[in-house]
């Protein structure tokens, strides 16, 4: 019973404080050139460090107003946009979802994936399917099953199967961009959401022995009493 009891109080002091859902960290692309090295987090939620949005080796960067853009899509392992989050020690993320927007020029990636290195970028979270020309792919991707979240977690959009957006052959020259989500003209920042949680460090095993002895030498006391009497 008394171990049941300690169990108990355990599990309630490793539970997280939950903060309603908010941005994790965001990107601000407006007025990007489109073909800049990097693009460093705007804002970031206290107990988050944000990760540069950067290329993979196997892109070019590639000029376009208000975003982050590259040609060069041939699905190798290098190409792919990069971006992510570092959580502090002490504390977890649970991910709500990711606001963004995709476009490909007409030989540009016809889909693209979402991977995490949660899982070694292996299974898409997401795909983007993208249609040629100016078409805009806005999006607001569900990451509600990512939760619990601590060190660093990268996010990459990659490249699915050879077609582009028209329909052939990707080509070398065909582009993919990262842009800012419109919402009726309101143009909102590529951003993470989700809440921040200060997780109670969990007892030594020193200091949950020592629980242990005093949780036993009250029973003893009390079974003392009751023989006495």
């Amino acid at each position: 019973m008394n171990k049941t009891i300690l169990s108990a109080a355990l599990l309630a002091m490793s539970l997280s404080a939950h903060a309603g859902a908010a941005t994790i960290v965001d990107w601000d692309l407006s007025g990007a050139p489109g073909n800049q090295a990097v693009t460093a987090a705007s804002s970031v939620a206290a107990n988050i460090a944000g990760m540069d949005m950067s290329r993979g080796a196997g892109l070019a960067a590639s000029a376009a107003g208000n975003s982050f853009s590259a040609s060069g899509w041939s699905g190798q392992a290098s190409d792919y946009f990069s971006f992510g989050f570092t959580v502090d020690s002490g504390y977890s993320v649970d991910l709500s979802n990711l606001t963004i927007a995709t476009r490909s020029s007409n030989t540009g990636p016809g889909s693209v994936g979402l991977y995490s290195s949660l899982d070694g970028f292996t299974t898409a979270l997401y795909t983007f399917s993208q249609a040629p020309g100016s078409n805009y792919v806005n999006s607001i991707v569900d990451l509600s099953v990512l939760q619990d979240l601590t060190g660093s977690v990268e996010f990459r959009l990659a490249q699915i199967g050879s077609a582009a957006a028209n329909g052939g052959a990707t080509g070398g020259a065909g582009t993919f961009r990262i842009s800012e989500y419109n919402d009726n003209g309101n143009y909102l920042n590529v951003a993470f959401a989700g809440d921040v949680n200060a997780v109670a460090a969990v007892p030594e095993p020193e200091t949950y022995a020592m629980m242990l002895a005093g949780l036993g030498l009250v029973g003893f006391m009390i079974n003392r009493r009751k023989t006495v009497a």
